[in-house]
């Protein structure tokens, strides 16, 4: 009977898969989680909630004028925490003063406005911006800052008008010269320090070149009055016939003045002409572009033609980005409006300008990102290839013998069930005590070299990187596997070592990906549970899968309509009889030994052990045996090649007959004669004649030499490939 009779119409992998799931989930609920509890080393690190942290960085150096406001930009980074953070600045020299302000949740960057009162002495001082969490997690860090208070209050800005002075622009050179005072003087309530300067230009085509002009001899002047004056100067005539004008030229002669380092560099263009681009005639766009290199802003003061040109090359300034991120390349106003009329410069269009010039001359963003300190390193772990957890790096062997010991619980259980199930299967019985310490004592030896093996190898990666992890728990699982399949080959009939070797390999990867799926839903414990079932049973259905996928030849052996069982054939024999101590495949009702099948030069051989006759057979041949019928199957319905004939035994000389000796049972183990021999001839005994007692014999000399090609036991030749011989009188393979 191949299985217990609910089970017996189960198809061998599935039926030794259930004997695997067993034994690994009893392994690992019973001695697996036992051994780890006892075993396991101390965890290392607990996981738990980070500490909350704060990091605050804040513009360096701030200038601020008596009587003035200025801001300072702050920056912080948070952990552990996303809530509201306070702003504040201490050690304010006196009549300074800064409200503290507030970085709401979810946002990084604030502002602080710091006021010099009036009377403000002038001098420098260091002092904190310190950035405090909520008051449930109270954090803080503080930045420091260089804050000077100046003679004046206003910020630095050189702006440079580059002015068309062509025929049809004299209103706008009367405009800019009635109006800089007014542009100067709202340039000065807004409390900028500003200069002002100006190139002329017409057209180089006519060879009129650009003209600087200069204060005093000097490209800037903060004097709205020489300003003024030098700019009266200018004649609005010339150009040419042609309209385009050399404006982007003009535009690089601007870029080029010695700016002041810290000031807002503005450049305004007023034209009402495109630039000169026809027939390489006149400077590329991407020439004038290259030029503003070091310009903030270029506002521009145009008309429709060459507006395209104009706004590309304002783009090629540097920006001025707000606390927003919004970035500026400077604004565009109409000249059709101050076409006609100089008041209209005064009045409206250069007041416009003011407001976009005090605007870029705001305070600057810190450059620098706040940067959180580094944590102290927690000391190094290790984690088990079963388990989530870290644990001392010291503790690494504990660790490795932990996991052997786990793995080799599981195994033993798993092995036991295995064989005690091909038992079962083969013999309808259940092993002896013997068969069940080679089970148990067999799985424990390759699950603790498995299991240790594979720890070691998940240790020797070292990895943080989650798919490597994976990688590595699979790699460990498989060799645990494979040496499990390799050890339960030793007792599948005729089945190869790397056919055990591959299907249990197969089996314990799929163990760890059952490990890895349980684990990550339902925890390590439940996970390890699920990867001992799924390890015990892919090891026992993928090594019934290889047994059968690989087979050259094989017995089905019927109990019944449902009860069948298979065994492979190969170069050991297959006994089938009803010993079941000394058979493969037990037979209620038959003879110890009834048939042996083994596999000699590719063909199927047959013995029948009580009739003496041995003889090939093929694919379909069938036979009775006690209980069950046993029929070969090959894959192939060919008949199988007739072996090689033998050579005629010498005629015997003839003798006399001699007395026969006491007869007694025969038993399998004594020496048979060789089946190819001819027999003496029969003849009737004599009459007994009484004689003393013989003495006992003499033993027989040993012959010189034995013939290679003999059997060791009896000296019988046998047919095959040495290593493949099977000698049916000694029932060996040699």
């Amino acid at each position: 009977m191949p299985a217990p009779k609910m089970l017996a119409g189960l198809p061998k992998p599935v039926l030794f898969g259930l004997y695997g799931a067993v034994g690994g989930l009893l392994g690992a609920l019973v001695f697996g989680e036992l051994v780890w509890w006892a075993l396991a080393p101390a965890k290392a690190v607990e996981k738990t909630a980070p500490e909350p942290r704060l990091a605050v960085s804040a513009t360096k150096d701030l200038q601020v004028y008596q009587g003035g406001t200025n801001k300072l930009f702050v920056k912080i980074a948070r952990e552990g925490f996303d809530g509201e953070v306070a702003l504040r600045v201490e050690g304010l020299p006196a009549n300074v003063t800064a409200p503290e302000a507030r970085i709401p949740a979810g946002k990084t960057e604030g502002e602080i406005e710091v006021r010099a009162a009036p009377g403000v002495d002038p001098g420098s001082k260091d002092v904190n911006v310190v950035a405090s969490g909520p008051s449930g997690k109270p954090v803080s860090d503080a930045a420091p800052v260089k804050l000077a208070t100046l003679v004046s209050a206003m910020p630095q800005a050189d702006i440079v008008f580059v002015l068309d002075v062509t025929g049809s622009m004299g209103e706008q050179i009367r405009g800019l010269q009635t109006g800089i005072g007014t542009f100067a003087g709202e340039l000065a309530r807004a409390k900028i320090d500003a200069r002002f300067g100006c190139v002329s230009f017409r057209d180089l085509e006519e060879g009129e070149p650009s003209v600087a002009l200069s204060f005093d001899a000097k490209p800037f002047t903060a004097d709205p009055d020489v300003f003024s004056r030098e700019v009266s100067r200018l004649r609005a005539d010339g150009g040419g016939i042609s309209l385009p004008e050399s404006s982007f030229e003009a535009i690089s002669d601007a870029a080029g003045y010695e700016f002041r380092k810290g000031a807002t560099k503005t450049l305004i263009l007023i034209t009402d002409a495109a630039p000169k681009l026809a027939d390489g005639k006149g400077q590329s766009v991407k020439a004038t572009v290259d030029s503003l290199a070091k310009i903030d802003l270029l506002h521009l003061v145009i008309n429709q033609p060459g507006r395209a040109q104009y706004l590309e090359v304002q783009k090629g300034t540097v920006g001025v980005t707000n606390d927003k991120g919004v970035t500026d390349h400077g604004k565009e106003f109409s000249l059709a409006r101050v076409a006609n009329s100089s008041r209209e410069m005064t009045t409206k269009l250069l007041p416009e300008m003011t407001r976009a010039i005090v605007t870029a001359a705001e305070a600057k963003r810190p450059e620098a990102n706040p940067e959180l300190a580094k944590k102290p390193e927690a000391p190094a772990g290790v984690k088990g290839v079963q388990s989530d957890a870290t644990y001392d790096k010291s503790a690494a062997g504990q660790l490795v013998l932990a996991v052997g010991v786990w793995t080799g619980a599981i195994a033993a259980l798993v092995c036991l069930f295995l064989l005690g199930g091909q038992h079962h299967y083969l013999r309808g019985t259940l092993p002896a005590a013997g068969g069940v310490l080679a089970g148990l004592g067999g799985g424990l030896v390759v699950g603790i070299v498995g299991g240790a093996a594979g720890q070691g190898l998940f240790l020797l990666a070292d990895t943080d990187s989650k798919i490597l992890d994976a990688l590595f728990r699979v790699l460990g699982w498989m060799l645990l596997g494979s040496l499990a399949g390799l050890g339960l080959s030793l007792f599948v009939p005729n089945l190869k070592l790397a056919y055990g070797l591959a299907g249990g390999a197969a089996g314990g990867a799929a163990g760890a990906i059952g490990y890895l799926v349980v684990a990550s839903v339902a925890g390590v414990l439940l996970g390890r549970l699920a990867g001992g079932l799924v390890l015990g049973l892919f090891i026992g259905l993928m090594v019934a899968v290889v047994e059968a996928a690989f087979r050259r030849a094989w017995l089905e052996v019927r109990y019944g309509p449902r009860e069948v069982v298979t065994v492979n054939l190969g170069a050991e024999p297959v006994k089938v009889g009803g010993d079941a101590r000394a058979c493969t495949v037990w037979a209620r009702g038959a003879p110890d030994v009834a048939l042996r099948y083994f596999l000699r030069d590719g063909q199927v051989i047959c013995t029948d052990v009580p009739t003496r006759t041995e003889a090939p057979v093929r694919d379909g041949d069938t036979r009775e045996a006690g209980n069950v019928t046993v029929v070969v199957r090959t894959g192939t319905s060919s008949a199988p090649a007739a072996p090689a004939p033998r050579p005629a035994p010498p005629p015997l000389p003839k003798a006399k007959p001699a007395p026969a000796p006491a007869t007694k049972p025969m038993s399998l183990d004594d020496d048979l004669p060789a089946f190819d021999a001819v027999p003496a001839p029969v003849t009737k005994p004599a009459a007994p004649v009484a004689k003393p007692p013989a003495a006992a014999p003499k033993p027989a000399a040993p012959s010189a030499a034995r013939d290679p090609d003999a059997c060791p036991g009896c000296g019988r030749k046998n047919p095959g490939r040495p290593g493949s011989r099977y000698c049916m009188v000694c029932d060996q393979t040699y």
